[in-house]
């Protein structure tokens, strides 16, 4: 009977999320945010998951296949070497951080992929073909051989003007690795230390898990719609009609459909100015105001992005 593989599970997974981005009509801008990817402005206005479900998200199918190509095998083989829990910290640090240096320095572009990841095994087994004495000897210098030229250029390509590449989630990643790759033993753990690298896994999937619940409860293409709709029915009601020296009219009030807490109190508020005369119009322009800039910064570069 076959042993459990995570990597085997992390490669179902990012095919099961491509697959569902293509029954959803493909992947544009649209579907790749929609199941997860990650955006500068969402994450600075509270997506913090995105760092963490962009692993998994991938911008087509050849994009996909060479991640995964280059996981199953690097993948398999730290799992056989280090043991499933230390691959899943070595992983999902490694993405994490190297999705962390694309929000400093890819701010305004939409960016996916597990390269970060990968790269971030690279890094571990390039730093203990290197620097550890516990790594099997027979592996060390092929390893050392195939690995060392696939990131050179890798990381040099990235640098050409016009490709696309993330070279900050490569670096990053490809950093972390190395650190761990000199810091973690080769030998597989055992007694107080085999329960601190499994709690440390598990922490890691529930970090996963939890990401992905805050993408299914707080996704903001999924409110992009919503957020038009209602700029353009409160802005109708409020500048045609309370601007105008006139109570705006029931109907466009009614028209005006909230979606979360801060457009169900601006919607309250201008109920209540039509009714009896309070917040002031001013007021009520500022709130409006303060909302459309939060918006802007949201959706900055997206707003008529089509699905």
């Amino acid at each position: 009977m076959k042993r459990f593989s995570w990597t085997i599970s992390i490669i179902l997974v990012n095919f099961i999320i491509l697959l569902s981005i293509e029954f959803l009509g493909g992947p544009n801008i649209y579907n790749l945010l929609k199941f997860g990817g990650q955006y500068g402005p969402f994450v600075s206005t509270g997506d913090w998951y995105r760092i963490v479900t962009a692993i998994f998200v991938h911008a087509g199918w050849i994009h996909l296949l060479f991640n995964m190509y280059a996981l199953y095998y690097l993948g398999i083989l730290v799992e056989g070497i280090y043991g499933p829990s230390k691959l899943l910290v070595v992983y999902f640090s490694s993405g994490i951080i190297g999705n962390l240096l694309s929000e400093v320095f890819y701010y305004s572009s939409p960016s996916v992929g597990a390269s970060g990841a990968i790269f971030g095994l690279v890094g571990l087994l390039l730093a203990a073909t290197y620097f550890r004495n516990d790594f099997p000897p027979t592996i060390k210098r092929a390893l050392y051989i195939l690995l060392l030229p696939m990131v050179i250029f890798n990381i040099v390509y990235g640098f050409i003007p016009g490709t696309d590449i993330n070279n900050a989630a490569h670096l990053g990643g490809f950093g972390t690795g190395l650190l761990l790759g000199y810091l973690i033993p080769v030998r597989r753990s055992w007694g107080i230390k085999r329960k601190t690298w499994n709690v440390l896994a598990a922490f890691s999937l529930a970090v996963v898990v939890a990401s992905f619940i805050g993408l299914s409860t707080n996704n903001a293409m999924i409110k992009l719609p919503s957020t038009i709709d209602f700029a353009n029915t409160y802005s109708r009601a409020l500048f045609s009609g309370a601007n105008a020296g006139f109570t705006p009219l029931p109907s466009e009030i009614k028209a005006i459909k909230p979606f979360d807490k801060k457009t169900e109190k601006l919607k309250n508020d201008l109920l209540s100015y039509s009714k009896v005369g309070t917040p002031k119009l001013q007021e009520l322009n500022l709130e409006y105001e303060s909302w459309i800039k939060f918006v802007k910064k949201r959706y900055k570069g997206l707003i008529g992005v089509k699905k």
